[in-house]
């Protein structure tokens, strides 16, 4: 996308309560990178954990469409969506459809607290929202990268939200990838370099070093390689970027793998 087009994408996430500072983030994930590269040269498996890819489990797909946040700081809406999202596939079957409203969780639950496209959310708040008033349908609150004010929502919006018991804190690149190979996908955040804007297909992604900090970013983590060391991650910016909306995140990037959010269960 155009370099004038990049400010739109990024500084949606905004750590508050118990999750990490973006700065203590990257100090997590290179102690994580660090770990994994020291068993590796010595020759040690990193841990019993087989690599998982929730698109592709035993042939079948677990994750939803990728999706397109648009020039709207609102990736800590999508990345909880997605994740809940995926979690009722595995529950109910992959061939579930169920499509839930960005909209209503952002534009309703986080406009509520105070946050708009300008400023961004928090992961935490996010799936409180989920677990306390649940998320509608997305055709019941259709979603506009314009600002919107909670207005318009279907009659029976009450009766048609998906809720869940909780979410799950994941401290750490070992927690994250015990959850993603015993439960599903998690919610994440990381920081954004001037470089990630161009990912391309079956990379890799590793920050370079001379690329500037933007901002924070939050993305959905669907599964990890431990033989490539790289995390399977959908992001929100529509199919035309990366993998078709997807990427690999490497370990210890960026602090992409410092803190993570897992749904508890869906109600």
């Amino acid at each position: 996308m155009p370099n004038n087009q990049h400010k739109k994408y990024y500084g949606g996430y905004v750590p508050t309560g118990n999750e990490p500072s973006a700065k203590e983030r990257e100090d997590i994930s290179k102690r994580f990178l660090a770990s994994y590269r020291d068993k590796k040269l010595r020759g040690r498996s990193f841990a019993p954990l087989p690599s998982v890819d929730w698109s592709n489990l035993g042939g079948q797909n677990y994750v939803s469409p990728v999706k397109n946040q648009g020039a709207c700081r609102s990736c800590v809406a999508f990345s909880a969506v997605a994740v809940v999202e995926s979690m009722l596939k595995i529950k109910n079957g992959a061939d579930t459809n169920s499509l839930l409203s960005e909209a209503y969780l952002f534009y309703c639950v986080a406009l509520s607290q105070g946050r708009t496209c300008l400023s961004g959310w928090s992961l935490e708040p996010s799936q409180q929202a989920f677990q306390n008033t649940g998320v509608c349908d997305s055709v019941c609150y259709q979603y506009s990268d314009v600002q919107q004010s909670c207005i318009g929502l279907c009659a029976d919006w009450k009766n048609r939200v998906t809720k869940t018991t909780g979410y799950t804190p994941l401290a750490g690149g070992d927690a994250i990838r015990a959850y993603l190979s015993a439960t599903g996908p998690v919610q994440t955040g990381f920081s954004i370099y001037s470089d990630f804007y161009t990912y391309k297909k079956n990379d890799i992604y590793i920050q370079d070093p001379a690329a500037k900090y933007q901002e924070a970013h939050a993305l959905c983590i669907i599964g990890f390689n431990d033989n490539a060391g790289y995390w399977i991650c959908k992001n929100c910016w529509g199919t035309d970027w990366g993998d078709q909306g997807f990427c690999n995140i490497g370990y210890g990037q960026c602090g992409i793998d410092a803190y993570a959010l897992g749904v508890a269960g869906i109600v």
